[in-house]
């Protein structure tokens, strides 16, 4: 090839754009020890999630926010999934659901001096209880007569329990207990009550795909097949029970 051709094609290329992988970014809440900033790894799902999409090749961000502002977030486009879900905050922000990865036992954390007895959550009527804004409880619970006092996360509700500003907060029971133990303010005096209402599947969400990105969701069930196969997945597990 003559020497000014060669020059011409070798600046052709050189002028073309580089291609740009696509840019997975997601949400999350603190929800320890799912979810959580105060992990170098972040927490048991969100290791998995990363150790997912990082053996099938693709880094992923995933930034943490307020429950309530992470919905508002994947409204607007500007992620492609969240995690850690329950299936009605799935199917409400119209996501793709993963296989389950854990399973919540929901119920009632109280003061350890307070003498909680029931057997029908209807039996609770008027008595306070405290939630977080933009939860996706189950509407049985919702529905069964207290009062709702919303919070914008868990730890906030549980420290207002502890302030006997109300009753009862209705808390994931791994959740609270771990919040509880990680707070010098709380510990040895909040308590899980023992009844579970409701055991949950915990689940990460995918938008709709987009022209031009991969199937995230698809991505996501290979590489946790892959982290299966490999032992990994198991590894992640044991490292955050232990």
């Amino acid at each position: 090839m003559p020497t000014l051709l060669l020059t011409v094609v070798l600046l052709l290329a050189l002028g073309q754009p580089a291609r740009a992988e696509p840019q997975l970014r997601m949400a999350t809440l603190e929800y320890p020890p799912y979810s959580t900033e105060h992990r170098p790894d972040g927490g048991s799902i969100v290791a998995l999630t990363r150790r997912a999409f990082a053996v099938r090749g693709y880094p992923v961000q995933i930034d943490f926010l307020p429950w309530a502002r992470v919905r508002v977030e994947l409204r607007n486009g500007h992620y492609q999934g969240a995690l850690a879900l329950w299936p009605k905050e799935v199917k409400e922000e119209g996501l793709q659901a993963s296989r389950p990865l854990f399973y919540s036992e929901l119920g009632l954390f109280i003061r350890n001096d307070y003498p909680l007895q029931f057997s029908r959550l209807q039996e609770l009527h008027g008595q306070t209880l405290g939630i977080v804004r933009g939860y996706g409880y189950p509407q049985h619970i919702l529905d069964a007569g207290l009062t709702l006092e919303d919070a914008v996360d868990d730890i906030s509700n549980l420290r207002k329990l502890n302030a006997r500003r109300f009753d009862m907060v209705l808390l994931e029971r791994i959740v609270g207990n771990h919040l509880i133990a990680n707070d010098e303010q709380l510990r040895g005096k909040l308590r899980w009550h023992g009844n579970v209402l409701e055991r949950i599947p915990l689940l990460v969400g995918f938008t709709p795909v987009k022209t031009g990105e991969p199937d995230w969701s698809k991505v996501f069930e290979q590489g946790l097949r892959d982290l299966h196969s490999s032992g990994e997945y198991m590894q992640i597990l044991r490292a955050h029970n232990r």
